[in-house]
């Protein structure tokens, strides 16, 4: 057991979150676990608002406390979380993450998600069509995106942080789009520009990737095609964006 693990085991039991459950499930490309909060307020008259989160070692326990804080009985507080990750202590999986959200079996973790984890969570939380959301950063946000465009019929907003559009630029830039699309959110770390990056001294190497990869310039042209403005997070780089992207998307699925 490491260190800091024995400390804790010392100071008493393991926090457990109230109004929470966990479940895993089997799909082709391997097991997926997800994580489910429910608000601690009744649903309002058409449901509950509902987040599917990516990479829940990174999004659960921010946007479950962002919603409590921005919401309280209003409607951000009446909205499920619903957020997934892989089989490992901080559920996050670097080994599969990429294949999974952007690469060979995205389209298997879509299907996955539409078809066995929305109908559970739904058959047991009352929840609101016109207010369920696709939410993720990075490869995440490129995933979500992906899954707004090709599921506006089940989606009807997307948020996608910093998203990693250079895995696909001709599909996330070229190919049609829906008639009906959901509602965006498009965020960027103002320091995923190549120039303000240099100038706070970003390590070199991670500049260049901004540079090759066009981070900020794609996720612009992006959310120009959708008719709607990237939201640019002062002082903020790809990473440390996350937290005020989170505490944004748990405003926007209401508005």
């Amino acid at each position: 057991m490491p260190r800091a693990e024995m400390a804790l085991a010392g100071l008493g039991n393991p926090v457990m979150l109230e109004r929470s459950a966990r479940f895993d499930v089997e799909g082709p490309m391997g097991v997926l676990r997800v994580l489910v909060s429910a608000p601690d307020v009744p649903p309002p008259p058409s449901g509950y608002g509902v987040i599917y989160a990516i990479d829940a070692g990174w999004t659960f326990g921010t946007l479950r406390d962002a919603l409590r804080l921005q919401g309280g009985e209003s409607p951000p507080g009446a909205t499920v979380v619903v957020a997934l990750g892989w089989p490992a202590p901080d559920l996050i999986d670097m080994t599969r993450r990429g294949p999974d959200l952007v690469g060979a079996n995205a389209a298997a973790t879509l299907a996955l998600l539409t078809d066995t984890i929305v109908p559970r969570v739904e058959a047991a939380l009352p929840v609101d069509p016109a207010h369920r959301m696709i939410l993720g950063h990075s490869f995440g946000g490129a995933f979500a995106l992906r899954a707004g465009l090709t599921r506006p019929d089940l989606f009807s907003h997307v948020a996608a942080g910093s998203p990693s559009i250079w895995t696909g630029p001709e599909w996330f830039l070229n190919a049609p789009l829906p008639a009906i699309r959901p509602k965006v959110l498009i965020t960027l770390g103002a320091l995923e520009f190549p120039e303000a990056a240099a100038a706070v001294g970003t390590d070199p190497a991670r500049l260049e990737r901004l540079r090759t990869r066009d981070m900020a310039g794609r996720a612009e042209a992006m959310a120009a095609r959708l008719g709607t403005r990237t939201a640019i997070l002062g002082g903020a780089s790809h990473g440390s964006s996350v937290p005020a992207f989170l505490g944004l998307a748990a405003g926007v699925l209401w508005r």
